[in-house]
Formats: structure tokens, C-alpha cells, sequence
């Protein structure tokens, strides 16, 4: 028995020994009690300088860095991933794990301390390339920007690129286009591209939701109105066509128009003259009709929900915009742009780990580029870390990952690498097996693994939170 115990002991030791990543154990209250070759390596201090001390006297001592995720895990009663530079100018990222008794009483804080500066300067040595090997694809996408200037279109996908080739080419008519494309998809700013490409850029593009106007003020927004045309038109007031005059008027969710709206916008697209509200007098406005709608227009006609005179009006040419599950090529850079667009304006740097990445360009995005947005604003803003990770992500994104797992053999982004398609596989899999199975024993014989493996995938993915809930 004591000679099984003396080798329990030493491959416990050599394991942790052995460990290219740092590894220390604080107890509950942030001693240091134990510290690998590796930690010293990359912490420059020897385990006699550490070990038995205070994790907070040795910070004082400049032998060890704050903040702590040692002492953030003993604060929070969770694991907490931090990205540190430590005094020598290496980048670190440190996980600390608390371990609990079984009366749920904090014991131990594992931490696990990885040197990622070189990796840090691969990886980024690797998009430097990559952007110069695909400098000729991103030729369009810097020319549609510079033209922009303050607006950002990202184009990837062949649809999307399409898209904004047909935006451009009819930036350079006066013909009427109609905008169509899911909510969110950006119809918007496919129209600022036009007009801010069009000669009349020198002239407002005024914007218009149909959908957002009372039905009963919706004619004098359109229109204008004279002092006395109704209860409280105190005074005369142009409306949103004579604003544009000379410019453009973005007509959004057109399909709201009511009846007699529609009636009136037919006439002045026929003749160019509008008259206000409580006036007799016409006059000629020359102004670029662009109109949006999520909803089939040529189905509401039909139905008798809209004037086929004004459909065809307004459909001369028909310019659709892809839904975001439609163009999985934007989906990286889309999302790697709005994370740095919110941390730049919250001061807060941010990055996401590849696993957060693998699930974010897997959702289908129903609110589309919208809804990514928010998404990104949201991860920036809530996450308590600088590393941002699947368990950060919104419970509808994981739900619907968790659900379809399949979908990821059939549709990943061509930046994958294979490693992390498998491990994005893997990880799916793993999560299935934990809403299946009350133990990781039940798991590891379900996959057919060795318990420690399937504790240690656990905890590589994140999933031990997720799994813990469905413990007996």
C-alpha cells in the first residue's frame, strides 16, 4: 500500500512537473502552495520565493502580477480566464479554477498560466499574410469603403459582393430601385451607398419609415402641410420630399403605406409636383425615389393590399440583399469588425476565443446583421473578461448550436482551420453527451472514453458549468 501511494505521488509530481504550462495552487484564502518549473519560467521567481506566502505579498514583492485571476476566482466563487502582460513584456493568459469539498466550502485555486506571446505574434503574423494573399479579393472591399467613408459595407460572399456591384452601377442612374431583403440585412445602407455614389450626393438623402408613422400623419410627413390644415399645424411646415429636393428620399418598410398615401405618391412619381396639406398650390420637386420592404409586395398586390400602379412604379429595378446565413463568408470579418468597433468605443479590448468564434459564424442569424450587432455590443459590454467565450455567448446561440449539431459538417467558414472544425465537432458532440447523461462516467462510457478525458474535454470547452446543472 505505501509503495502504490509513494507512485501515486510521483506521477502526480511528474505530471505537474512536466507541464509546459505554468501551473500554481493557492487554498481558499490565496497562499500559494505549490508552483511548477514552468510557472517559474515564465513568472521568473523560484517556487522558495513563492510558496507559502501570500499571493498578494508576493504581487507587492513584483515576483507575480495583478490583477490576479487566482484572487478573481476566490472573490467570485468561479472560473476566470484573464490576458495579462507580465513585467518581462510577455503576454500571458491565465485560467484559475476553484476546487470546492464536499460541503461546498472553497479549498483550492488551480491556476493554469500559458506564455501566448509567441503564439499572440504568429497568429498575427498569419492575418498579415493572409490579408496580403487576399489583397486582390479585398480590392472591392476598399474601394466601396473609401467611397463610403463613413459607412462600412463588408462584402465577402459572391451574393453580397453582387449586391453592392449593382448598387454601385445604379448609383450612376436616377431610375427608382426597391430594396428588398429580410429585416436587418442592411437595406439602409444600400441606400446611402447609392445615393453617396450618385451625382446627387452633394444633396440630403432623407429617410422615411413608413412603419414607424401614425397612419394619420403619415401624408403630412411625406407632404407637408399649411397653417390651419389641421388640429395643431400651428404653422407651415415643407415635408420630407421638398427636404430632398435635389437629393434622394429613402422610403422604408413601403409596404405600410396606406391607401391613400399611396395614392398621392403614385401621382407625384408620375408628375413630380406635390401639394401641401391645407394648400391648392402645386409645385416641381426633383428628388431620387429609393424604397425597402421586408415583405412581398407583389403578394400584397395580389391580395389587394397595395396599388399595382405604384408597385410597378416603384419596382423598375429590384435589388436584393442576401440574409446573413446567406453570405457565411462576411460572418468572421463582420464579426471581428463590430467586436473592435465597441471595444475601441468602450475602452474595453476584447477578443474571442476560437471556440466562440466557431459557434458565432454557426448561428443562423434570424435578425440578421442586426441582430450581430447586438450580439457583439452585448459580448463586449457584459463579459467580465478579456477573453470572450462560448459561456459568454446569448443562450439562443448555444441553444441552437446544442440543437444542430449535424449543420457544422455541412457549413463552416472557409477560414477554418481542420483542427478547429474538429474541435468544433468534438465540442458539439460533448455537449449533446451532457444533456444525454447524468455523469461523466455515463459519458465517457457512452463515447467510449476514459473518465479523465471526458473531464478534461469538459472543462477544455467550457461545458462543466452546463453539465454541473444537469448533475444529480
Amino acid at each position: 500500500m505505501d509503495r502504490t501511494i509513494q507512485e501515486l505521488t510521483w506521477e502526480h509530481n511528474a505530471i505537474i512537473d512536466s507541464s509546459s504550462d505554468g501551473l500554481f495552487v493557492c487554498d481558499g484564502q490565496g497562499k500559494i502552495l505549490r508552483v511548477n518549473p514552468a510557472s517559474e519560467r515564465i513568472n521568473h521567481a523560484t517556487a522558495e520565493q513563492l510558496v507559502g506566502k501570500d499571493y498578494l505579498d508576493v504581487a507587492k514583492e513584483g515576483l507575480v502580477i495583478l490583477p490576479s485571476a487566482a484572487l478573481e476566482a476566490i472573490k467570485k466563487k468561479e472560473q476566470v480566464t484573464l490576458l495579462q502582460e507580465n513585467r518581462f513584456g510577455r503576454k500571458l493568459m491565465s485560467t484559475a479554477t476553484p476546487v470546492f469539498d464536499d460541503r461546498n466550502k472553497l479549498i483550492r485555486v488551480v491556476v493554469s498560466e500559458r506564455d501566448i506571446t509567441e503564439i499572440d505574434r504568429l497568429q498575427r503574423e498569419l492575418e498579415e499574410q493572409q490579408a496580403i494573399g487576399d489583397q486582390f479579393r479585398h480590392q472591392f472591399l476598399e474601394l466601396q469603403q473609401t467611397r463610403l467613408q463613413t459607412s462600412k459595407i463588408i462584402a465577402e460572399s459572391p451574393g453580397m459582393i453582387k449586391t453592392i456591384k449593382q448598387a454601385l452601377k445604379l448609383s450612376k442612374v436616377d431610375s427608382t430601385v426597391l430594396i428588398l431583403g429580410e429585416s436587418g440585412v442592411g437595406k439602409g445602407l444600400i441606400a446611402d451607398l447609392i445615393h453617396q455614389n450618385s451625382h446627387r450626393s452633394d444633396h440630403p438623402i432623407i429617410k422615411l419609415n413608413c412603419g414607424a408613422i401614425p397612419e394619420s400623419l403619415i401624408e403630412a410627413e411625406l407632404f407637408g402641410y399649411e397653417k390651419g390644415a389641421f388640429t395643431g399645424a400651428v404653422g407651415n411646415k415643407p415635408g420630407h420630399l421638398e427636404i430632398a429636393d435635389g437629393g434622394t428620399i429613402f422610403l422604408d418598410e413601403i409596404a405600410e403605406l396606406p391607401p391613400a398615401s399611396q395614392v398621392k405618391l403614385l401621382h407625384f412619381m408620375e408628375d413630380g409636383l406635390i401639394t401641401r396639406l391645407g394648400s391648392t398650390q402645386s409645385h416641381h420637386i426633383d428628388v431620387r425615389v429609393l424604397a425597402a420592404t421586408n415583405r412581398n409586395l407583389q403578394q400584397m398586390v395580389e391580395q389587394g393590399q397595395f396599388r399595382t400602379d405604384l408597385y410597378y412604379r416603384l419596382s423598375v429595378i429590384p435589388l436584393h440583399i442576401p440574409a446573413l446565413r446567406e453570405r457565411k463568408e462576411c460572418l468572421l470579418p463582420l464579426i471581428r469588425s463590430y467586436i473592435d468597433h465597441f471595444s475601441a468605443r468602450t475602452e474595453k479590448p476584447k477578443r474571442l476565443t476560437a471556440t466562440a468564434i466557431d459557434t458565432l459564424t454557426n448561428y443562423s442569424y434570424p435578425g440578421n446583421v442586426r441582430e450581430l450587432m447586438n450580439i457583439c455590443e452585448r459580448l463586449v459590454v457584459m463579459s467580465d473578461s478579456q477573453l470572450i467565450d462560448t459561456n459568454d455567448l446569448p443562450q439562443a446561440v448555444i441553444s441552437e448550436i446544442s440543437a444542430h449539431p449535424e449543420d457544422d459538417l455541412e457549413n463552416w467558414p472557409t477560414e477554418m482551420s481542420m483542427a478547429q472544425i474538429i474541435e468544433t465537432v468534438e465540442r458539439n458532440v460533448l455537449l449533446a453527451a451532457a444533456k444525454r447523461y447524468r455523469k461523466q462516467q455515463e459519458i465517457a462510457t457512452g463515447l467510449k472514453m476514459s473518465q479523465p478525458t471526458v473531464a478534461r474535454k469538459l472543462q477544455k470547452y467550457r461545458i462543466s458549468s452546463q453539465f454541473g446543472r444537469n448533475k444529480s
